[in-house]
């Protein structure tokens, strides 16, 4: 089954080097085990990716972005996990706007604003390191200009 789904990496410029906001998902015993992961989830019927991506944002972390905020990482990618299972992936990088983390605690337990240069070793899917590659790039760009780049997503 084709499940089309979104990925947002939300930066944090810093001096040093960007931050970026992981997600911890608990355990769900016999599912999967627990893990970090950036701003992810499906596409709802009649909705696009960017209205997808923005409601997942909002809805996962609290944070409110406009459309423009999305700097698009990649637009259309399949990954095929088995016979049964593959996602249909719109990936997507943005600076955080001001305010304050708020998880869904029935899907998240905590999150973490994690140097970049950790984030590789922090995730556990390979689809998400895969897409953390992709998005690294574009992460540090946007996050050295302070803002999503306009116009590309």
């Amino acid at each position: 089954m084709l499940r089309p789904s979104v990925e947002c990496w939300i930066t944090r410029p810093l001096r040093e080097q960007p931050h970026v906001l992981l997600l911890h998902a608990p355990e769900r015993p016999g599912v999967r085990p627990a893990l970090w992961q950036p701003v992810s989830g499906g596409i709802e019927d009649g909705e696009d990716p960017i209205e997808a991506c923005l409601r997942e944002v909002r809805e996962e972390s609290g944070l409110d972005l406009p459309p423009e905020a999305l700097a698009t990482v990649v637009e259309d990618v399949t990954l095929v996990f088995n016979a049964d299972r593959a996602l249909r992936k719109f990936v997507y990088a943005a600076v955080a706007p001001p305010g304050r983390i708020t998880l869904d605690l029935r899907e998240h337990d905590a999150h973490q604003w994690m140097a970049a240069d950790a984030v590789a070793a922090a995730l556990t899917r390979e689809s998400h390191r895969a897409m953390w590659e992709l998005a690294e790039p574009i992460v540090r760009t946007i996050a050295a200009s302070g803002q999503s780049e306009t116009g590309s997503g």
